[in-house]
């Protein structure tokens, strides 16, 4: 099972922002730290956290860290 605030955490590191300003609407390409190392980075963490991989794609479709979080939830029910 993916825990939200453990992967808004890790996010907030990949981005290099305050937890604080992180929220579930928050749109992540609007972070200045939003680049290609930063999707990598969010590909790696779903991967670690579901054991599934993730597509440039996919990860650009989900926009928001809710986005984020619902593709993981996703691959995990995928996995089961």
């Amino acid at each position: 099972m993916v825990e939200f605030e453990n992967m808004r955490a890790s996010i907030a590191d990949i981005l290099s922002v305050p937890l604080s300003e992180l929220h579930g609407d928050t749109v992540l390409a609007a972070s200045k730290d939003w680049d290609s190392l930063a999707i990598v980075g969010i590909v790696a963490l779903i991967f670690e956290k579901t054991g599934s991989s993730v597509t440039y794609e996919e990860i650009s479709s989900a926009v928001t860290l809710q986005g984020i979080f619902d593709l993981a939830t996703c691959k995990v029910k995928i996995r089961a």
